[in-house]
Order: structure tokens, then sequence, then C-alpha cells
């Protein structure tokens, strides 16, 4: 049996490409025994088989190749224990995020297929709500520049690994005090529901109580709340209901996930006693 295996042969037994072996000879990762002057063919010996698994093997594990070569310096038990370990921390941190990450899509997914399934648009119903948490800062939004940097600050706030996109989670409160005055687009400001609430200043959370809530959903933009927040109210009044908090408009459809104006939608929720 041969001792020295062209670079063909020695890529084959470790499935990789000869292009790696190249890459990792540029960069003095693992060079071959043997370059023929005239060919320029490199040879590798049968002895790197296990160096080269090795390498294979940090590389699946994601350290980088100066990570490697960091490795492969002046080996030892202690030190390659200390390495491995480290990485170990950083791949289970990394599972962490992927998990949260599938929950977060397959939270995304449901939502998503379940209300595009709601049929009945602007009818009026009331629902009983359990208590939520949201955060806002109460900075009040008039146009789009401002909903896109109030936008960016809730997100910033948060220490989640998933994004918000596609979720029913983000949405304005209209205070009830304006709702009495028939101000409805005075103060709108921008929420965010909350899952966890680490690492959130307290001073900006806010409790949603449970209770009853006049709820309808409405196809349009953001800046049509005021038309539709008067046919809840009017709702209201009609049915002998009394507004008992501020009202919610939450964004149920965006343009994170359509670029249909038609497709768009919103559900205004309304507390009710």
């Amino acid at each position: 049996m041969k001792d020295k295996l062209s670079i063909g042969e020695f890529a084959k037994l470790r499935n990789i490409t000869t292009e790696t072996l190249r890459h990792y000879d540029r960069i003095g990762l693992i060079k071959p025994v043997k370059v023929d002057s005239k060919t320029g063919y490199r040879y590798y010996s049968i002895l790197q088989y296990e160096e080269l698994g090795t390498i294979k093997e940090l590389r699946q594990l994601g350290m980088s190749t100066d990570e490697i070569k960091k490795y492969f310096n002046n080996r030892n038990l202690e030190q390659s224990v200390n390495i491995l370990k480290n990485k170990h921390y950083e791949l289970k941190n990394r599972i962490e995020e992927l998990q949260q990450l599938e929950e977060s899509i397959n939270e995304k997914i449901e939502h998503l297929e379940d209300i595009s399934n709601v049929l009945d648009f602007e009818s009026i119903v009331i629902k009983q709500i359990k208590e939520r948490e949201i955060i806002t800062f109460d900075k009040y939004i008039k146009n789009e520049i401002d909903l896109s940097y109030a936008c960016l600050e809730l997100e910033n706030s948060l220490k989640e690994v998933a994004p918000i996109l596609a979720s029913n989670r983000i949405g304005t409160i209209i205070k009830e005090k304006d709702i009495e005055l028939n101000k409805y687009t005075e103060s709108v400001a921008l929420f965010l529901f909350i899952k966890d609430k680490a690492n959130i200043d307290e001073n900006y959370i806010k409790k949603i109580p449970k209770g009853n809530y006049a709820c309808m959903y409405y196809k349009g933009s953001i800046w049509d709340i005021e038309v539709n927040l008067k046919k809840l109210i009017e709702y209201i009044n009609k049915e002998g209901y009394k507004v008992c908090g501020d009202a919610l408009q939450i964004i149920q459809i965006d343009i994170s996930v359509t670029d249909k104006r038609e497709e768009l939608l919103f559900e205004i929720q309304i507390p009710v006693k």
C-alpha cells in the first residue's frame, strides 16, 4: 500500500474537494508532504489522514480556520479539552437560539394560516381576552416616518432571537380619554406584546387587563383607524356597553408578508363593560 497520495486521492478519503485542500495549503493549515517541482502536483501522506479528519470535524463544530490553527499549535490534553468545552458552550447557545427560531416560525405560520381564513370582516363581536403585557414608549406617531422609528426602537429594546415580522404582536394604542373626546388620532402610540420581560425596563411595561372587548377586523391602512373606531363606538353605545380602557389596534397582516394593500389586515379591540 502506498504512502503518498495525490491530492484527488487524499480528498476522497475524507469526502472533501481538492480546492478545499488547496485552500488549506495556502493558509498553512495542512500542507502536502511533497510538491512536484516540475508539475506542481501535491502529494499527501496517509499519515495525515487523522489530521485532515480532525480539521473536518472541527469545521463541522463551527470552528474557523484560525481557531483550528490554534488548536493544532502545540496540542496537549488540557488545551484541547478547554477549546472543545468553549465550542460546546457556543453550540448549546446556538441550539437554544435555533429552537427559539423554530418555535417563532411555527407560531407565525399558525397565525398567518388562521388569520388568512378570516372571512367576516368589519362585523363586530365581543371577545373575552386574557391579561396581556405590552411595551410602549408612549411616543405618538403621525406618519410613516414616525412609525418606522417607533418600530425600530421597540424591536431594539427586546433581547429576543426571533424577529417580530409576520406576527400579530405589534400595534397602536389609543387612550381612553381621547376616545371619550372623539380625538381618535391625537395620541396614537406604538406598542408591542411581550413574551419575556427579562432585560426590559419595567417603566415601559403596561398590563392590558383581561375582560370583554368589542372587536372588529378591517382591511386597509394603519391610518384608517378613525373611521373604524367610530363604527365600534357606535356599536358599543347602541348595545349599552361602556368603554372602560384604552383601545388597541393590532396589525394582523402587514407589509412584511405582502405588498398587496388589499391583503393588509388590522383588528381593533376596545375594552367594554
